[in-house]
């Protein structure tokens, strides 16, 4: 599992987890599958996928379980064989009319967590997200009337008309923009805005 590369460059060695590893021979084929000639002992990664069985190549090389309608044969089983599964997979490598309707679905169902038409069903997450949205769209309304009216209801002294009344006057006095601001629209020698 640990795999020391050496370097030439820093002459140093470098210690890596790898669950990568040589060719081995091919196992035998499992009923319904493809021959695939595995990369990985079962010992190598069987932390990680119990001892389900590795019947493929899967999506990428790396042997684990994951369903997916654009690539519906996963690397390894669903579920471990039990006594019942390994008797009726002996049963299965013969005439499968013998099989019933419930023993194929059980052979199918320790093979694959579900159906191509369960994974592609719709899930109703959009829902769950669409209610979010709308969730934080009304609390935030409801939190700017709250600031607005409940926590600072004090109006600002500048936003009054009177206020803004004496502003307009002072840039006047002080002739601000008197290019092509306020000051340019004010005609001084009539003491009257410019028609």
């Amino acid at each position: 599992m640990f795999k020391v590369i050496s370097s030439n460059v820093c002459k140093k060695s470098l210690t890596r987890f790898s669950i990568v590893a040589q060719a081995h021979t091919a196992a035998p084929v499992a009923p319904g599958h493809h021959a695939v000639e595995h990369q990985f002992k079962q010992t190598e990664v069987y932390p990680r996928i119990g001892n389900r069985e590795i019947v493929g190549f899967g999506r990428n090389g790396e042997p684990s379980y994951f369903d997916a309608p654009d690539c519906p044969c996963p690397a390894i089983r669903w579920r471990e064989d039990s006594p019942e599964i390994k008797a009726l997979r002996e049963k299965a490598k013969g005439d499968w009319s013998n099989l019933t309707l419930e023993e194929k679905k059980a052979l199918y169902r320790a093979d694959f967590r579900s159906t191509i038409s369960e994974t592609t069903a719709p899930t109703g997450d959009w829902k769950f997200m669409l209610g979010s949205i709308l969730g934080i769209i009304g609390a935030t309304i409801w939190g700017y009337y709250l600031f607005t009216k409940k926590i600072y209801p004090v109006k600002m002294e500048n936003s009054s008309r009177e206020h803004q009344a004496r502003m307009l006057e002072r840039m006047i006095a002080e002739s601000a923009g008197r290019v092509e601001g306020v000051s340019s629209k004010w005609d001084y020698e009539k003491g009257t805005w410019k028609k």
